[in-house]
C-alpha cells in the first residue's frame, strides 16, 4: 500500500474567482450556485497573472507519465487573454480542481510549463508539461554508495516536493552518481538499475506533488485486504445546485456496471480491453563478469504462470562489480512489458481525487443472464450452464461476470474535461496473471 512518508514544500499563487455578487445568495445562475462549480465541476486555471474564466475552457486533458503533463483549449472570445499576456512557450499554467467535499482530501494543485501554443481565431491550444523549482535544472553530483529508496527520498527533498512509496528502503546499494543531468533524467536513468528479480520498480510524480517510488512487483502479485480499499464518495456530484450539498459516505473501492449504482461515482457504463501484443516470456540472461572472467546465467520469469512455454537466451553483455545491474534492468523491462500487455480501460464521470496511480480497486460486472426464459424463476438457468445462485442478481437477472471481474492494480489515471461532456477519469487497470483466486461478489444490498 502505498503511503506518504513527507509532504511537498511548495508553494502556489491563488487562484481567485470573482464572485457575480458579494451576497452568497446571489452568486446563482440558472439554479447553480458558483462557489459549488468552479473547481468542482469545471477545472480552475490561472495563466501567469490572468485567472481564466470557466466558461473560456472548452477542453482539458491532464497525463502523468510519468510526470504530469496538460492539453488545454480555451476559446477567447473577448481577446483577452490574447491582448492582456500573449500566450508563448516558458509561460506558466496553474490548475486546480477541488474535491466535492471538505476534510476528506487533498485537491489537485499543480504548476505547468508551456511549451507548445496554437492560436486559431479565438481558439487558444496550450499544452504544458509539469514543472517545481529546479526540476529541469542540471545538476553535477556524487551521491555515494546508497540504495534507490534513499535515492528518491534525497531528490525529492532537494525538489521540495512530497515523497511516497509501498517500501520503507530497499536492498540496492551501489556508487551513484549524477554526470550532469536533470532530476527527471537522472531518475529516469536510475530506476533502470534499481530492485531485482522479485523488486521491479516504478516512479512518477502524481498530481499532487509527490515523488512516487513503487514496488510494481509485490503491489501486482499481491491481494489488497478490503479494510485497506476504502474511500469516501458523494452520489450528488452530478446535481450541485443551490440547495445541494454533498454528503459523503465511506465504501469499498469497486467499480461496476450495476445499474443500481447508476448516477454513483464508482459507476463504469462500459470497459474497453487495452492489448498491447507483448510475447515476453521467461528467458536464461547471461552477462559476463569483468571481475570474475566468467559467466553468470539469470532465469528472468515474466510473472505469467499459464503461460511459461517459451525459454529464451538473451546475452547482457559485460558488467563490473557485485551488482548485477544488467540483470536488473532486464528483469524490470520485462516485468513492465507483461503487466502492460493486457489490461482494460474503465471511465467514471467525475474525478476521483481518492484514487491514485498504483492502488488497488474491485470491478463488479455484469452480464445480463441470456440463458433465462422470459417466464423462469431468477435463480433457476434455463439451459445446462451451472451459476452458483449467490452470483445471480435475483431483481434483476444480472450475472456477474467472473472473467472480468476481480482486483486490479491502476497503471495510469487520466483527467479529462470538456465543455459539453464534462469531466471523463480514465484508469487503466491490470491484473496479475497469478490471481487465481476470485473474490466473492457483493452483497446485493450494497447497491441499494
Amino acid at each position: 500500500m502505498i503511503t506518504i512518508k513527507h509532504d511537498n514544500k511548495l508553494t502556489f499563487p491563488s487562484i481567485t474567482v470573482p464572485m457575480i455578487s458579494q451576497d452568497e445568495e446571489d452568486n446563482t445562475h440558472d439554479g447553480i450556485k458558483q462557489s459549488n462549480v468552479e473547481g468542482i465541476l469545471v477545472p480552475l486555471f490561472r495563466f501567469n497573472n490572468f485567472t481564466i474564466n470557466f466558461q473560456m475552457v472548452r477542453s482539458m486533458h491532464l497525463t502523468c507519465n510519468p510526470t504530469p503533463q496538460i492539453d488545454l483549449e480555451i476559446d477567447d472570445i473577448s481577446g483577452m487573454i490574447k491582448n492582456l499576456d500573449t500566450p508563448g512557450l516558458d509561460n506558466v499554467l496553474y490548475m486546480q480542481i477541488l474535491p466535492p467535499f471538505d476534510d476528506a482530501y487533498k485537491k489537485i494543485e499543480l504548476a505547468f510549463r508551456v511549451y507548445s501554443t496554437e492560436i486559431i481565431g479565438s481558439i487558444i491550444s496550450i499544452r504544458g508539461r509539469y514543472s517545481c523549482p529546479k526540476l529541469f535544472d542540471v545538476v553535477m553530483k556524487s551521491y555515494g554508495m546508497i540504495d534507490t529508496y534513499t535515492l528518491f527520498e534525497q531528490v525529492s527533498n532537494d525538489l521540495a516536493l512530497g515523497f511516497a512509496s509501498n517500501m520503507d528502503g530497499s536492498e540496492d546499494k551501489r556508487y551513484i552518481y549524477n554526470p550532469n543531468l536533470s532530476p527527471i533524467e537522472f531518475l529516469q536513468k536510475e530506476i533502470r538499475f534499481g530492485g531485482n528479480m522479485e523488486h521491479v520498480f516504478d516512479w512518477w510524480i502524481d498530481f499532487w506533488n509527490n515523488i512516487v517510488l513503487v514496488d510494481i512487483y509485490e503491489e501486482y502479485n499481491s491481494l489488497c485486504e478490503e479494510d485497506n480499499m476504502k474511500i469516501w464518495i458523494s452520489p450528488v456530484m452530478h446535481d450541485v445546485d443551490a440547495g445541494a450539498e454533498a454528503e459523503p459516505h465511506e465504501v469499498t473501492t469497486a467499480f461496476t456496471n450495476h445499474p443500481a449504482m447508476m448516477g454513483n461515482p464508482l459507476f463504469v457504463p462500459s470497459y474497453k480491453p487495452v492489448m498491447t501484443g507483448s510475447e515476453i516470456t521467461d528467458c536464461n540472461f547471461e552477462t559476463y563478469s569483468m571481475d570474475d572472467q566468467e559467466c553468470t546465467s539469470l532465469l528472468i520469469q515474466d510473472g505469467d504462470v499459464h503461460h511459461n512455454t517459451v525459454l529464451r537466451y538473451i546475452y547482457g553483455g559485460e558488467k563490473i562489480g557485485e551488482f548485477d545491474y544488467l540483470g536488473q534492468r532486464m528483469a524490470r523491462e520485462m516485468f513492465r512489458k507483461k503487466i502492460y500487455s493486457q489490461c482494460i480501460e474503465v471511465s467514471t464521470k467525475m474525478p476521483m481525487l481518492s484514487l491514485i496511480k498504483g492502488d488497488k480497486v474491485n470491478l463488479w460486472w455484469y452480464d445480463i443472464n441470456s440463458y433465462m426464459t422470459e417466464n423462469a424463476d431468477n435463480s433457476e438457468i434455463s439451459t445446462n450452464v451451472s451459476i452458483p445462485e449467490n452470483e445471480i442478481d435475483n431483481q434483476n437477472s444480472f450475472v456477474i461476470n467472473k472473467t472480468i471481474s476481480g482486483q486490479y492494480y491502476i497503471l495510469d489515471i487520466t483527467i479529462s474535461y470538456d465543455i459539453n461532456d464534462g469531466w471523463t477519469n480514465t484508469f487503466i487497470l491490470s491484473r496479475s496473471a497469478e490471481e487465481v483466486q476470485r473474490l466473492n461478489p457483493p452483497e446485493n444490498e450494497s447497491y441499494q
